[in-house]
C-alpha cells in the first residue's frame, strides 16, 4: 500500500505490550543508495535516550491510532548502530532536493514522496515549482523507475519523451481536422 511520508511524521508510537504511547516520530532517515526509509527518529518523555530510532522492520502495524511496535525495546539509541550511522553521515535530505531531467531542464524541487508500506521503499516523488513557474507549470509525480541518479545536490530523472510514431499520429489528426470557423470554405449544409 502506498502512503505519503507526511502521514508517518508526528505520529504516536504505541506499545502492543503495555497499550501506551512510547514516543512519536519526528523525522526520517533516507538511504539515498536505495531510496528506502532506513529508520525514523523518535522522541518522547518515556525514552531513556532522546532522540532514539525505530527501524521499519520493527513496526508491527500501521494503525489509525499510530505506529504499533511490540514494546519499548524496539526504540533504540544511536550508539553502536554502525550501518545506520553510515547512512546518517551521508547527510541526505530528500525533501527540498533539486530535480532535473537528463537534458538538465529544471523540474523543480522534491516536495514530498510516497512509500510502499511493505518494505518502506520510496515509490513516488512529488515535485513543486517555484512560485513564478508554478503559474504556468503543474507539479510532477515521478516514479522511482524514472530516476537515473541521486546525490546530495540533485536528482536526475528521465526526460519525458514522445515516440516519433505518436508525434506522426498527432500531426495527421491535426491535419485531418477542418475547423469551419477558421478560414477556408464552410462545409456544405443539407
Amino acid at each position: 500500500m502506498l502512503i505519503s511520508i507526511e502521514s508517518l511524521l508526528d505520529v504516536p508510537i504505541m506499545s502492543l505490550q503495555t497499550g501506551t504511547q512510547l514516543a512519536e516520530t519526528t523525522a526520517v532517515i533516507v538511504d539515498p543508495r536505495q531510496l528506502t526509509i532506513a529508520a525514523f527518529y523518535v522522541e518522547g518523555p518515556g525514552l531513556e535516550v532522546s532522540p532514539s530510532i525505530l527501524h521499519p522492520a520493527d513496526i508491527r502495524e500501521l494503525s489509525d491510532i499510530g505506529i504499533i511496535v511490540d514494546d519499548a525495546d524496539k526504540l533504540m539509541s544511536l550508539d553502536g548502530l554502525v550501518r545506520l550511522q553510515e547512512i546518517i553521515d551521508f547527510d541526505f535530505e530528500l525533501v527540498g532536493l533539486k530535480v532535473v531531467d537528463e537534458h538538465k531542464r529544471k523540474l523543480g524541487k522534491v516536495s514530498g514522496y510516497s512509500i510502499e508500506t511493505g518494505d518502506y521503499t520510496i515509490i513516488q516523488i512529488y515535485t513543486e515549482q517555484s512560485l513564478l513557474r508554478s503559474l504556468s507549470t503543474m507539479s510532477n509525480t515521478i516514479h522511482r523507475s524514472q530516476i537515473i541518479s541521486v546525490s546530495n545536490k540533485q536528482m536526475v530523472v528521465q526526460a519525458p519523451t514522445v515516440r516519433e510514431e505518436v508525434k506522426q499520429v498527432a500531426k495527421d489528426a491535426r491535419q485531418a481536422f477542418v475547423n469551419p470557423f477558421r478560414g477556408g470554405t464552410l462545409p456544405p449544409t443539407d
